[in-house]
């Protein structure tokens, strides 16, 4: 047991991106009402593969619900009916959010909005 928190703990710290420095940001809201979306630059490097922020919110209490950190060469919040949210038309599949998030995306949340 103990073995599986350190592993846990390992992998938030690696995991973990401060956003403190996010810039560029951009919002948007389901078409249903029910979730807004938020992008924003964490870090461009000079090259064509920059990192961002992906988070999503209950629209109703403000609720953060996941929270990912992606690369992509081509940022863009796109709606994917209720299905999900797409933070890129490229990069990595991290960019990707299926709705409802799952009970792992609103755990990593939770435990990253304690910062």
């Amino acid at each position: 047991m103990a073995v599986l928190a350190a592993g846990f703990t390992v992998f938030l710290v690696a995991t973990h991106t401060d956003s403190r420095d996010a810039s560029e940001c951009i919002k948007s809201t389901s078409k249903n009402g029910r979730y807004t979306a938020q992008r924003c630059l964490l870090q461009w490097r000079g090259g064509n593969n920059p990192d961002y922020l992906g988070q999503v919110y209950d629209a109703t209490s403000g609720t953060l619900l996941v929270r990912r950190t992606f690369s992509t060469p081509v940022p863009e919040l796109i709606w994917l009916d209720d299905d999900g949210v797409s933070f890129s038309r490229g990069g990595d599949d991290a960019s990707f959010v299926k709705l409802p998030p799952s009970l792992y995306d609103r755990t990593m949340a939770r435990l990253s909005s304690r910062d």
